[in-house]
């Protein structure tokens, strides 16, 4: 499976108990072929992103989570990366047959958006219309 992955959970603060805290997405699981994305690398990104929360690599909103999804997936000159819900990660495993259908689930279930690779920008009119 080519390119990054990248599982998040939406977490919702219910406890009354607690502190209010916003709800967020967090990440769970960054990796690509190779393994996970390095913590530091993580952590250093995390800086560029003010409501970003450093502590548990979460977000504000999904845009942002996505957003940096594909910062790093052009940092490490990935073509594309995937986002999948726990949710989803979890039903992926659980109709998996082999690890092929498992694989094929990540397309199936996830959001795939398209990266920029380091050496390959694009200029207005290519962002504008896409090519």
């Amino acid at each position: 499976m080519k390119g990054l992955s990248l599982i998040y959970h939406f977490q919702s603060s219910q406890n009354q108990n607690e502190d209010f805290r916003p709800a967020r997405y967090k990440i769970v699981y960054f990796f690509n072929e190779s393994g996970m994305v390095p913590n530091r690398m993580i952590q250093e990104l995390l800086k560029s992103f003010p409501d970003s929360d450093s502590i548990d690599n979460s977000f504000l909103s999904l845009d942002e989570l996505k957003d940096f999804a594909l910062r790093v997936s052009s940092e490490l000159g990935s073509e594309e990366v995937r986002l999948i819900s726990v949710q989803d990660y979890n039903i992926a495993i659980d109709g998996a047959k082999d690890v092929g259908s498992f694989q094929q689930s990540f397309y199936k279930f996830g959001e795939i958006f398209s990266s920029e690779p380091s050496g390959k920008k694009r200029g207005f009119f290519g962002k504008l219309f896409n090519t």
